[in-house]
């Protein structure tokens, strides 16, 4: 070899040193070629010392450059692989104390797949010591993930069943509860009414209610005679007083089912009560008329705020749901952009990798000795550059998505906080009717 041909070769070994980093961290080839040159320089014929020493000077400056790198790079691989495995650690403790046995609330359960995306993320850097230590927290990383899945699982399906035995509770409870409030229809006798009201206390108390509705039975029995009709009324207003104080012990659908019973035996009761005040008034006209009035006022009235509490809840049940939905868009919407970021990521390493492959072959056909040679060089260089441009497509294609995604991120968070503004002001609002209510 010549002494310019070496100064050659050792120029690409320098090009190739200073492109050596994070970004094109395969350094096996640069030590080979290392390798290469002082075997070369055994064999190279100088025009005298001073050319050889000013030569050799300049490859042991870049060889050291080299060595600096590797060992900077070496380093921080050791501390990318040492945070990897704290984050593993962390997820560990998580996991040695039972975390969905813990229940966890959503701030926690998101904090922890955090972690796992994150700690799964690093397997996919080449920036591991050693392919021995990256298979032993692999191995440790894929164990912990197992029993996450196994404890999620339970975990939801206890969340089920815990649903379906609160489906079930409130039907048994409606039940009961439309049991009551058709023993306040006027035409059914007050001994019906009392055991009707007396079951539903039963009942409510068996399964954890403190009603006061007992209380009020044992009032009436022993308080002065009132008509059947006030204790009717009396006997809907407790039905709805209970309703009001325990509306999440009953599902909606159940809820429609009961305020259609009260609608319609309250109905009833408003007909029977005006029947009342007819006679009344034959008997004592001006004061009756008072009276009615009054009554049919205050009936009116628990009417139009009891059909707007329900009107008011059913709205915050539905953007309740309406929140969830946009929750669960969101949650889809990040994942998405989670996996574009990291199909982004893979093709512009892929690019990096066509190119590096490009420029090998490209040095191969300037080398070339046959036409032959050349000739299937041209043909991989051309299928690398149509390769090269599919994924820098891609690419473009990708980052559009990413914008788009991102966009609609921005969108649905602004939405989800303006229903969270809308379901406080709706839940002042209901307490506000349910103090109504009470008083």
């Amino acid at each position: 070899m010549t002494a310019d041909e070496l100064r050659h070769k050792i120029e690409k070994f320098e090009e190739l040193v200073n492109a050596f980093g994070h970004d094109n961290p395969n350094s096996k080839t640069l030590w080979q070629m290392k390798g290469e040159i002082i075997e070369h320089f055994r064999a190279t014929h100088f025009a005298d010392a001073e050319e050889k020493k000013t030569t050799l000077g300049t490859f042991e400056t870049i060889a050291a450059a080299l060595k600096e790198k590797q060992d900077i790079i070496t380093h921080e691989n050791e501390e990318f692989a040492a945070n990897a495995e704290q984050l593993i650690k962390e997820i560990e403790a998580l996991v040695g104390e039972g975390f969905y046995t813990n229940h966890p609330d959503k701030d926690a359960i998101v904090d922890l797949k955090g972690k796992i995306d994150k700690a799964f993320e690093s397997f996919k850097q080449a920036r591991w010591p050693s392919k021995e230590r990256r298979t032993a927290a692999w191995e440790v990383f894929n164990h912990l993930k197992e029993k996450i899945k196994v404890e999620e699982d339970a975990f939801y399906t206890s969340l089920r069943e815990k649903k379906n035995e609160h489906i079930h509770q409130s039907h048994q409870l409606s039940l009961v509860i439309i049991e009551t409030i058709e023993s306040c229809h006027p035409d059914a006798s007050i001994h019906a009414l009392y055991e009707s009201l007396k079951q539903l206390a039963v009942y409510l108390v068996s399964i954890g209610f403190e009603p006061e509705s007992v209380e009020w039975i044992t009032a009436n029995k022993e308080g002065d005679p009132k008509t059947p009709l006030k204790m009717k009324s009396e006997g809907l207003r407790e039905v709805r007083r209970v309703l009001n104080e325990n509306q999440d012990k009953i599902t909606r659908e159940d809820k429609h089912k009961i305020f259609a019973t009260l609608e319609i035996i309250g109905t009833e009761l408003n007909k029977s009560w005006d029947v009342h005040r007819a006679e009344m008034q034959k008997k004592q006209e001006d004061w009756e008329e008072r009276k009615k009035q009054n009554e049919f006022k205050r009936a009116d009235w628990l009417m139009k705020q009891t059909d707007f509490l329900t009107v008011l809840t059913e709205k915050l049940e539905k953007r309740s749901a309406d929140k969830i939905n946009l929750e669960r868009i969101l949650t889809n919407k990040k994942e998405f952009h989670g996996r574009q970021q990291a199909r982004l990521q893979n093709q512009h390493e892929f690019l990096k990798k066509i190119a590096e492959d490009l420029a090998d072959m490209q040095e191969k056909l300037e080398t070339a000795w046959t036409d032959s040679f050349k000739e299937r060089m041209v043909e991989k260089i051309t299928q690398k550059e149509i390769k090269i441009a599919e994924v820098k497509k891609d690419i473009e294609e990708v980052t559009l998505k990413l914008v788009e995604v991102e966009k609609d991120i921005l969108d649905i968070t602004e939405k989800i906080v303006g229903v969270d503004k809308n379901n406080e002001e709706l839940k002042l609002k209901i307490e506000e009717v349910k103090k109504n209510l009470e008083q």
